[in-house]
Order: structure tokens, then sequence, then C-alpha cells
């Protein structure tokens, strides 16, 4: 079998000389590239593949990108003939387009009618496998706001990840835990690591500025409710280097406190990545290799012994390199949980859990 082969209509496209299929948990659409000479073995007609087409990718077989056809590219001098071909997730459309529904403005409704609202006029269907927290008082699409920018910034408020199912749809979800799908041991199966362990983005002092909203039962002084601050401190960071912002929506003081203790802990744990290529798509227990799950990683090297998330996967095959992944790993803890009404309690429990596999461990992936 074909390791990349493309669905168009009632056709299929195999026998690419190259190809790269990118899916991730930080990215709402995963993205293909195809590549090879016009004809391949076995197949007499060209290629009819046109843009804006609907399409589904597979790798060893299984769908992993249920789309639109994005670019084609022929190409041919007086020896060779190419063909090149590029797309994206249905999902990709919310990053291209505006976001539009009736007069933009919704009130008291739940995070998941909101993107339904929004993913409806494109077809898309939302999942929803994680708790999505209290309903907003009010959300608002901004001006010029694309749908994505609309969805990120609520998902945001709660603490939520908008994903492609790769099947056409938008899964709302969340950074998960669990035991390790594999082991990555430097010496062993790593082909190639690199690590990035990054300064720019952390900051010494985070201030969570805005405005709390007031009520007929709220006895309390209006000032006490016109400017609400709160600050959260990251002890690495030994330089003076504040970061003022501005909340996404009304609340108290202690929700600003835990949104910046979110903001520094986020942060931190995104300020310190690696990407490791392996041989092959699939890991010790036959699966693709798939973002949104835990390996654990033990590379003396980048001076790392610790379960980590993948949070982007890019399946490789071409001439060069033959057919490898590239597992982009982050701390779980840079998607922890943004603590609301109804997630503090879930967030105690992950922060226990963490706090007691670091003492058994000894391992702090954010301190390096």
């Amino acid at each position: 079998m074909s390791a990349v082969e493309i669905k168009v209509g009632s056709m299929i496209y195999g026998g690419w000389k190259s190809s790269q299929i990118d899916i991730g948990i930080e990215q709402i659409a995963g993205t293909f590239d195809l590549s090879v000479s016009e004809r391949w073995p076995g197949q007499d007609t060209p290629r009819q593949i046109h843009r804006g087409e609907r399409c589904e990718v597979l790798a060893d077989g299984e769908t992993v990108i249920t789309g639109w056809v994005d670019d084609a590219f022929p190409e041919f001098d007086a020896t060779t003939h190419e063909f090149r071909v590029t797309g994206r997730d249905a999902t990709g459309d919310l990053v291209d387009c505006s976001a539009i529904h009736k007069s933009g403005q919704w009130a008291k409704a739940t995070l998941d009618k909101i993107v339904r609202d929004i993913c409806a006029p494109f077809g898309i269907p939302v999942i929803v496998e994680t708790d999505i927290g209290n309903a907003f008082d009010s959300h608002s699409i901004q001006e010029g706001e694309t749908a994505f920018e609309c969805i990120e910034r609520a998902c945001r408020m709660r603490a939520v990840l908008p994903v492609s199912d790769g099947k056409g749809g938008l899964v709302l979800t969340r950074a998960k835990d669990g035991p390790a799908v594999d082991d990555l041991v430097e010496g062993v199966n790593i082909k190639r690591a690199r690590g990035e362990f990054s300064s720019k983005e952390r900051y010494s002092l985070y201030i969570i500025k805005g405005q709390d909203r007031g009520s007929d039962d709220n006895l309390d002084a209006p000032e006490t409710h016109a400017q609400v601050k709160a600050e959260a401190t990251d002890s690495f960071v030994q330089r003076y280097r504040p970061l003022i912002v501005i909340a996404e929506e009304h609340g108290p003081h202690a929700t600003y406190k835990q949104r910046a203790e979110w903001e520094r802990n986020v942060r931190r744990g995104r300020s310190n990545r690696a990407t490791i290529t392996v041989q092959g798509w699939r890991n010790a227990r036959g699966k693709l290799w798939w973002p949104n799950t835990m390996v654990h990683l033990d590379s003396a090297s980048l001076g790392v012994n610790a379960n980590l998330l993948i949070t982007n996967v890019s399946l490789i095959d071409n001439p060069q390199s033959g057919r490898i992944a590239q597992l982009r790993l982050a701390d779980r803890r840079a998607f922890d949980l943004l603590v609301g009404k109804k997630a503090a309690g879930l967030q105690g429990k992950i922060r226990e859990k963490q706090a007691s596999e670091k003492k058994q461990s000894g391992e702090d992936w954010s301190s390096f």
C-alpha cells in the first residue's frame, strides 16, 4: 500500500514521490503537501486533482485529513513532468473566512453553542469531549475577526483546545494525560533531536487587568469593580520583565489571580520544547503517531527524562529520509486548565497528581 493516498471523488491517487502531513493541537487544521511525477506506475492517465475539490487523505490506510485541495502545481520541462498538490482539513476555512452570525452577539451562551453557531454555515460539525465550563455572560464577534479568531478567543477563556478530528469536524478538547504510548530513548530509537529552551516569552511579573461586573445584590463600592487587577510572578526570570494582559472577560479579583497564574504557567511550559525524529509512522502500540498523547523522552543530551505531551506530528515520506515522523513535544502543564467555577476541583486534582509524580521521579521539565 502507498504510504499516502488522496481520495478525490471516486478516484484514489497514490505513489507520491514525497509527502508531508502536519497535524497538531496548536493548529486548528491539519495540512498536506504531496508531489510526484505526473504519471505513476500502474496509472496511465494524468491526475485529475483540481483546486477547491473535496478530498480525503490517508496515511498507512487511515484517514488523517478530510477537507479541501487548496493548491495544484503542474510543472514540466523537456525531460520531466511533475505534479504537486496541497490542502487542509475542512476547518482551514475557519482560519481564512470572516466570522458571521446574526447580530454577532451571544448572551448567556455556552462555549459549544457559540462554536456551533460559527461553524454551522461551513458545514463543520462540533464534537465536545471535555467540560466546557460556565456559559458566557456575553460574547461578541469583533470587527473583522475571522471565524477561528472568534472561536479561539472563546476557547482560551475556558482553557479548551479547538482541534480538527481529521474527518471534517472540530473537536473541543483539553490536553490529555495518561500513560506514555512509547519511550523515546537517545541512542535507541531517536534518529534526531532538537531542544528549544527559550526565555523570550517569559516575564518576571504578569499583571492581569480588567473590570468586574457589579450587581444589585453586591453592596461593595463601585470602585471595587471598576478596575480589577491581579499579579503573578515567575522566579525563573531574574531581571525586570513585566507583562500587562487585558482580561478577555469580566471577573472578580480571584478569577484574575488565577488568570495571571495560568498565563505564567502556560508561558513557562511552552518555553521548553523538543522535536524528535523517529523512523516510521507508528508507535510501540502499532498506532499512528498522533497529537495529544503522552510519550516518555529520555535524552541526556537534552537534559530530559520525563513524560511529555505530543503537540504536533509531521508524517514525512521522501527519497532522502524514507518514512519518518517528527514529533514536537512540550510539558503537558503548558496546556493546563484555566481555573473556573467548574474547573477548580479538576485542576486541584491535576496539580496534586503532578506534584506527586514530580516528588516520585524528581523530574521537572519546566526547570530547564
